[in-house]
């Protein structure tokens, strides 16, 4: 147990090195963008009284370093400051998080349905033409850019067939059936890359697991084939596709800017855009932290269910504790 709670330390305290980093960097290119940042925030018809006090609220007549110090400080205590539009970043944020997740959660969970489907089915029948014809699909699935995929979706599920809703998105509570339509589309243009290559790693460890000795085994008593596959073999073989779950929330976060802004879903994504555009450096730095922490929290997670569920990686890890 104390080696397991040293673990999580190291890797709590790493994971607070890659917000810091991630934050740092972030401002720095803020840092970077031409022109006075006072004046790009209220406009060429200012008058230097109001540039002088946006200045001294932002902290813009100060070292680069230190506002980065403030504004750290203050972030820990949950103060990200006031946007543009004088709305607290905190509640901008709060307001945008929930869609964000939601769409994570979702793609994330129909991309593993498919792809342990397919690599289930594909398994079942190695070599033959469905297994080579799911494989070719796969590698469509993951060469198909998100941008193109949801505009073919727009064009067709929702502009010629009207099998979905475009610019609606009411809440659950409201309209459960509708807001479930509203972030189908969304849901899939995320979900169909991930899944392809979802499933091109966990059929090709499905593959080799049933080439291992314990599988000859479980042969040589008389298991069944469908026996061996789902009590046998997915467990070891899905730990490779777990890990690149974790890693793939980068992806998925990513993918999240472009298609919220696609199919205007009001989530992080968009919001980050939105302050790009506006120059709400503020926001900015606010939506960049959440995305940082999400990424941050699913690779904590993901790190423990590892460690729970593959005795390899306790090894490995006991031993570099040690």
């Amino acid at each position: 147990m104390g080696e397991a709670l040293r673990w999580l330390l190291r890797r709590c305290v790493s994971l607070i090195g890659v917000l810091l980093l991630v934050t740092l960097g972030t401002s720095a290119l803020l840092e970077l963008l031409p022109g006075n940042k006072a004046v790009a925030i209220l406009g060429t018809s200012a008058t230097p009284e109001a540039i002088k006090i946006v200045e001294k609220n932002l902290n813009l007549d100060r070292p680069f370093i230190v506002r980065y110090g403030i504004w750290t400080e203050r972030a820990a205590q949950g103060d990200l400051g006031i946007g543009r539009d004088g709305e607290l970043v905190s509640a901008s944020l709060k307001q945008r998080i929930p869609t964000s997740l939601e769409l994570m959660v979702s793609a994330q969970l129909l991309a593993i349905a498919l792809a342990v489907g397919g690599a289930i089915y594909a398994t079942k029948r190695a070599g033959r033409r469905a297994d080579r014809t799911l494989s070719t699909a796969a590698f469509g699935m993951v060469a198909l850019p998100q941008f193109v995929l949801g505009l073919l979706f727009v064009i067709y599920l929702a502009g010629k067939w009207k099998l979905f809703p475009l610019l609606t998105h009411p809440t659950f509570f409201s309209d459960p059936i509708g807001h479930l339509r509203s972030i189908a589309l969304p849901v899939m243009t995320l979900a169909v890359p991930l899944a392809g290559i979802y499933y091109r790693i966990l059929r090709t460890d499905l593959g080799a697991t049933m080439q291992a000795d314990f599988i000859t085994r479980a042969r040589a008593s008389g298991l069944s084939e469908r026996r061996i596959l789902f009590n046998h073999a997915l467990r070891p073989s899905s730990l490779s596709l777990l890990s690149v779950v974790g890693l793939n929330t980068a992806a998925v976060l990513g993918g999240a800017v472009i298609v919220e802004n696609l199919f205007a879903v009001p989530g992080l994504g968009r919001l980050l855009l939105e302050s790009v555009a506006k120059r709400d450096l503020v926001k900015v730095q606010g939506a960049v932290l959440a995305i940082a922490l999400i990424y941050v929290v699913v690779n904590l997670f993901v790190d423990v269910l590892l460690q729970l569920l593959d005795p390899r990686v306790r090894a490995a890890t006991s031993g570099s504790v040690s």
